[in-house]
């Protein structure tokens, strides 16, 4: 999937750089286990997600793009995304086929604002800031980065 996920747009810098994929959708969630077994599905327990400050479980389904739950480890981002927002559909974690250098030249250009990079749960990873409020998260994961669920 290029140029957006099904939910939201992607900012347009983000399709001049290689192969932009949706690997997972973030789902918000104030109890992970409970969320979990809404679903009827056990999910991969990833690392935690410190850009969001979030634990991660991750969700296959057939073809559709896994789902990744995550659950507030900390006063962060996401626990205040539910706090705004309630539970459901969070933003997403986008693959890229260049790596960290370009991605932050790209969005320099664009004049976009990134996180520092983190190690989540997909690896080596940024946060796109500065959208508008209640914006979906955006998790950029570079092609250095670990495979999905690594």
């Amino acid at each position: 999937m290029t140029g957006s996920s099904e939910l939201h747009p992607w900012p347009a810098w983000l399709n001049a750089l290689r192969e932009p994929r949706e690997i997972a959708r973030i789902w918000a969630t104030v109890d992970l286990d409970r969320s979990l077994a809404a679903l009827g599905r056990q999910g991969e327990r990833l690392a935690q997600d410190p850009l969001l400050g979030a634990h991660v479980a991750l969700v296959r389904s057939g073809s559709d793009v896994p789902l990744a739950v995550l659950e507030p480890s900390t006063e962060g981002r996401m626990a205040g995304w539910l706090a705004r927002s309630g539970e459901g559909v969070a933003g997403s974690y986008v693959g890229l086929g260049d790596g960290m250098d370009e991605v932050r030249r790209r969005a320099a250009v664009a004049g976009a604002l990134l996180s520092a990079p983190a190690d989540g749960p997909f690896g080596a990873s940024v946060l796109v800031l500065g959208g508008a409020p209640g914006a979906p998260n955006l998790i950029l994961v570079p092609s250095q980065a670990g495979t999905i669920g690594r």
